[in-house]
């Protein structure tokens, strides 16, 4: 039986994370639940995704946690989907909702500064599924009210959206529920108990609130803690609500793991697409134009011919399906760049080897390290080529792996560097096209 015909026999489904450390390790479980509280382990991950958020569009689930963003049809293999880093030093706690006129958004906290909690704020963005894109640029959901806030959680609910959060600027961490007519605010507060119930179990810090409607009834999950407290002995609570005021019933989750913040997901009423073809890892997603709006109002505004460089950002958790994903995004790249209408640019003569091993091995290892001398062969050159500004910007190659071993580290720092060279490059040729 697949994993996802598991899933289908669940009403919730759910990628809790179990710590061990902070910030790291910390391994990912997918759950599932027929009654929201207790929880069976449907199959244990060895990336560490803290936070993960869930959302089915399209006939795919959709994962996000920070910047780090995937779609899976059977929950075995995963896509991956560039996310920008909005401009912020922490982005944390990201999700995905669908506003009342059908509108997607990236919703998620973050600062512009080291972890000063007291700095951090709420932002969303537009997203695009059918396109695999997620905008750039943030809007600010404004609170009427003061202090760092973090783990925003949206719910449409009678004309408001509600909009559940982690206070951090207090002697404790506290749970604060608000309420707008529009997505981004202004946001009124809605006094709850919710506070009370988390100190009546014992806990006085509570964070990751993560609400569900369902069947007229108000859920919420939240983690109660103590400062101090180490990350493995905590827990996931469920409270419940007739009217989002008055809480009760703070039950903690059961399950086969440790359980921390995640976003429950209530699948009891999506009809799945019969196509259960795995989205897989070897197969990128279709580049996304370069097409977005300044606001959330405007319409899209076409800005180049040149697609995003969608590569790979780096995080050494995903190494083994996304290394050869680059292969290919770089190769399609190529393609559009040789097809496209511009004048000024010349035709790109190189390829990478992009054939699938199913494993990293000495093949691998060698096809990375031969596409690897192509591109600091051709990238400086391009660099050199197309350099009609900004005279001062220089092409430093990185250090690669020497012996037979992916060096995680190395190889994240030159997928980063081909990332950012040829980004700047087409910011150079879209200065003169």
């Amino acid at each position: 039986m697949s994993l996802i015909t598991d899933i289908k026999n669940y009403k919730y489904v759910g990628m809790p994370f179990h710590a061990v450390g902070f910030p790291q390790p910390v391994y990912s479980h997918l759950v599932g639940s027929n009654d929201g509280v207790n929880w069976t382990d449907l199959k244990a991950y060895n990336f560490g995704w803290r936070d993960t958020s869930l959302a089915y569009i399209n006939g795919e689930f959709w994962t996000c946690t920070g910047t780090y963003v995937n779609h899976t049809k059977d929950f075995e293999t995963f896509t991956q989907v560039q996310c920008p880093n909005m401009g912020l030093k922490n982005l944390w706690a990201s999700e995905f909702y669908q506003d009342n006129n059908g509108n997607w958004w990236f919703i998620y906290c973050g600062s512009e500064t080291d972890v000063d909690y007291s700095e951090f704020k709420l932002y969303a963005s537009r997203f695009y599924p059918d396109r695999y894109q997620i905008d750039a640029v943030r809007h600010d959901i404004t609170l009427n009210a003061s202090g760092g806030y973090i783990d925003p959680n949206i719910n449409y609910i009678n004309g408001y959206y509600y909009l559940w959060c982690s206070k951090t600027s207090t002697p404790t961490q506290e749970l604060h529920l608000f309420k707008s007519s529009n997505i981004l605010g202004p946001y009124d507060e809605v006094e709850t108990n919710i506070m009370s119930l988390t100190n009546s179990t014992g806990y006085t810090w509570n964070e990751a609130p993560e609400m569900l409607v369902v069947n007229g009834k108000y859920y919420l999950y939240s983690d109660p803690w103590n400062k101090g407290e180490n990350e493995s002995d905590r827990d996931v609570y469920r409270a419940e609500s007739d009217d989002l005021v008055t809480w009760t019933n703070m039950e903690r989750c059961n399950a086969d793991v440790t359980m921390r913040h995640y976003t429950p997901l209530y699948i009891g009423d999506i009809k799945f697409e019969e196509d259960s073809t795995p989205s897989t890892p070897n197969t990128p997603v279709t580049p996304p134009s370069n097409d977005k709006p300044t606001t959330p109002d405007e319409p899209d505004k076409p800005t180049t011919d040149l697609s995003i460089i969608n590569l790979w950002d780096g995080d050494i958790n995903s190494f083994y399906p996304t290394n050869r994903n680059n292969y290919v995004v770089v190769n399609n790249f190529i393609t559009e760049w040789n097809n496209s209408d511009n004048s000024f640019l010349e035709p790109l003569t190189f390829k990478l080897n992009a054939t699938n091993y199913s494993e990293v091995n000495r093949l691998a290892y060698r096809q990375f390290i031969n596409n690897a001398k192509i591109l600091l062969e051709q990238i400086p050159k391009m660099v050199d080529d197309y350099r009609v500004t900004d005279y001062d910007y220089t092409c430093i190659p990185p250090t690669l792996p020497t012996g037979i071993d992916f060096n995680q580290l190395e190889v994240n720092n030159f997928w980063k560097w081909v990332r950012d060279n040829f980004s700047w490059i087409k910011g150079q040729v879209d200065q003169v096209g």
